[in-house]
């Protein structure tokens, strides 16, 4: 019986499900191994399918390219460009995140100055040559890489994006050395000089970090299986691709892990007919924000420890607020949560690992919107004495560290929405990830958002994302001239069309279950502002809908097309069946005291507490209550309701008066 398992690798915990025989999911959940990612992966799998009994398809979110970029922790590159442009790593664009610090310190790639040569070539901005790269120079570029004996080599010649034949001469030479070599006219072929530098330099630089740590999991997967179970990994774009594929551009791995969450997410809304929602994924370590449109490709540029990458992903914008954020009070004395974090170990104080600052987690436990007997379905009794010794010396509330926690989420989703130019009121919440359910109805309380949808497995949710997400390749081509009629936009993605069906053709899907989507990048003429539009009729009116819609008028210059992007999709799976619903009023298994500060009170109120996987479609809840179940849980506040939905998921919303 072949098993198909998705898991998840999170910066607290490693999430896995996998399709059961009923129609349903068994999933589980494990501390992430941070010394070894692998073996808890290995752990997870084992858990839900015996060694040697199944073939398996793992796919797989990871997050080793994230924290190599985050860390710094990256192979030893040899970065080479055109001569007299050996600097551009450390110039960077002239842009200050912080305005008015005195000593400004701009992310910069960590490139060793002795590791970056320069190559007597160049170019032309229309991709003439100026000077000729020479047989002379190539030898002397290759004992100067000899010498070196880098782990990777990222080649990037200025104005390459539009003619890449000097970096293919030096790369056929290199090829000898037999190091991984990444051109940057084939992994970037956009303009942007220095962005297109940094994305080869981290491309090059992720080649020896990512690519072990999937060929191990990939060993370990063939030896406690067998040979014929594959590997496949979860990209940035919400797609999937072999472990071969993401070895050879690990820089699309970025956001390999939270793109699982939004993947499902919008499969979910689709099933519901909820056509532009907000994602609120809190996790462990951080919480993962996004704006999710209905019918365009929410894809963007990427920046990942501040810097930029021509590698889209899906829109995700993070921050350093978890359930293991740490509580402490800064330098004046006031309280701060956050971005450290416990992490898995020693995580929490109520998880009994050893931790001894107060954490987000701890402060819901403290407030008694979690159960210390029901967490993990009992497996894991949590430490309710500890957490009041703690929080006793901090002396803060626990109210407090939850509010703190709260108005940071809330930042971010006003980020991703109303400086977007969208309403929240008109937008629906999506809430998953362990903790994501004990803040989602105070989030919407204070967007005034008007319902809140909290997913079946909130806490393993991106891992059910990757058994949704098909096999997927986005190519992208600077253009860079005045928007052309639709018979020329068409002949422009002919080169990238079959390139990217050919690419899945090769991992095994069948063409006629390809489906290719076509996307401009526009810009109006004179401004910076990039809008990515399906190609199809009225470009140019959906165009300026989409700038009033951002910036609140239109202008009247001519729209510029910047690049042209294709994204080709094999089949997906839908999780989401629909079930007949039939009304009731749950009942509640306990009461407890518990505390809602986001109704303007501290005072602790009498609650109900409910098992989720006792509830059935239909069922209805009236706060304030708390529901829980294996993976999260979700707090119903006083005046909100809930109720389950046809498609197992909890629908909370607020009471209104008559």
């Amino acid at each position: 019986m072949i098993k198909r398992a998705g898991i998840d690798t999170g910066g607290t915990f490693t999430d896995a499900v996998i399709a059961s025989s009923d129609g349903g999911w068994e999933i589980y959940k494990c501390p992430t191994t941070q010394h070894a990612p692998a073996l808890a992966v290995i752990h997870a799998l084992a858990e839900l399918t015996p060694k040697g009994q199944h073939f398996v398809e793992l796919v797989h979110g990871t997050t080793h390219a994230t924290n190599a970029l985050l860390t710094g922790k990256l192979g030893r590159v040899c970065f080479i460009t055109t001569k007299g442009h050996g600097d551009i790593l450390e110039i960077g664009r002239q842009e200050r995140d912080s305005l008015y610090a005195l000593e400004p310190r701009p992310p910069r790639p960590q490139q060793a100055r002795r590791h970056i040569i320069e190559v007597d070539e160049r170019l032309s901005a229309e991709g003439k040559t100026i000077c000729n790269l020479t047989r002379a120079e190539i030898n002397r570029v290759c004992e100067l890489v000899k010498r070196q004996k880098p782990q990777a080599i990222a080649i990037c010649f200025l104005h390459a994006w539009r003619e890449g034949k000097h970096e293919k001469r030096l790369a056929r030479a290199l090829k000898k050395l037999q190091i991984p070599i990444v051109q940057s006219h084939l992994l970037a072929p956009e303009q942007r000089e220095y962005e297109r530098a940094t994305t080869t330099w981290a491309d090059a630089g992720l080649q020896s970090v990512v690519a072990p740590a999937l060929c191990e999991l990939a060993g370990e997967l063939a030896k406690g299986w067998n040979s014929k179970s594959r590997l496949r990994v979860m990209r940035s774009d919400g797609g999937t691709a072999s472990a071969e594929a993401a070895a050879a551009e690990p820089v699309h791995l970025a956001l390999s892990g939270p793109a699982g969450g939004l993947s499902a997410a919008r499969t979910l809304a689709d099933a519901r007919g909820d056509r532009d929602i907000l994602t609120l994924d809190m996790g462990g370590t951080s919480t993962d924000v996004a704006l999710l449109l209905g019918g365009e490709l929410a894809l963007s540029e990427l920046t990942m420890a501040g810097l930029p990458l021509l590698a889209r992903g899906l829109p995700l914008h993070t921050i350093g607020t978890g359930g293991g954020s740490l509580a402490h009070l800064d330098a004046a004395g006031e309280l701060q949560v956050g971005p450290q974090s416990a992490g898995a170990v020693p995580g929490p104080i109520c998880y009994r690992r050893g931790g001894k600052q107060l954490t987000v987690t701890d402060a819901h436990l403290h407030c008694g919107r979690l159960h210390p007997r029901r967490f993990l379905d009992g497996k894991s009794k949590l430490d309710l004495p500890s957490v009041i010794t703690a929080a006793k010396k901090l002396k803060r509330s626990a109210c407090e560290i939850l509010e703190i926690a709260s108005a940071e989420m809330e930042r971010a989703l006003r980020k991703v929405s109303l400086a977007a130019g969208h309403d929240p009121r008109r937008l629906v919440l999506y809430a998953f990830g362990g903790a994501g359910g004990l803040h989602a109805a105070w989030m919407a309380e204070r967007l005034g958002m008007p319902e809140v949808v909290i997913p079946p497995k909130p806490g393993v949710f991106s891992a059910l994302g990757l058994l949704t997400a098909p096999a997927r390749r986005s190519l992208s081509k600077t253009v860079l001239t005045l928007l052309p009629p639709s018979k020329l936009r068409k002949e422009l993605f002919v080169p990238l069309m079959d390139k990217v069906v050919a690419d899945l053709k090769a991992e095994g899907v069948p063409g006629n279950k390809i489906k290719a989507k076509r996307i401009l990048e526009l810009r109006s003429q004179g401004q910076s502002a990039v809008f990515a539009l399906a190609e199809g009729a009225n470009v140019e009116k959906r165009f300026h809908a989409a700038h009033r819609q951002r910036f609140g008028y239109q202008r009247a210059a001519e729209i510029e097309l910047l690049a042209i992007r294709v994204q080709a999709d094999g089949p997906s799976s839908s999780a989401w069946p629909r079930q007949r619903c039939r009304k009731y009023t749950a009942s509640a298994l306990e009461r407890r005291s518990a505390q809602f500060p986001e109704c303007g009170g501290i005072q602790p109120l009498n609650c109900s507490w409910y098992q989720r996987e006792e509830l059935k479609a239909g069922a209805q809840i009236v706060g304030p209550a708390v529901i829980a179940e294996y993976s999260s849980t979700t707090v119903v506040p006083p005046n909100w309701c809930a109720r389950v939905d046809a498609w197992g998921c909890l629908s909370l919303k607020k009471v209104t008066s008559k």
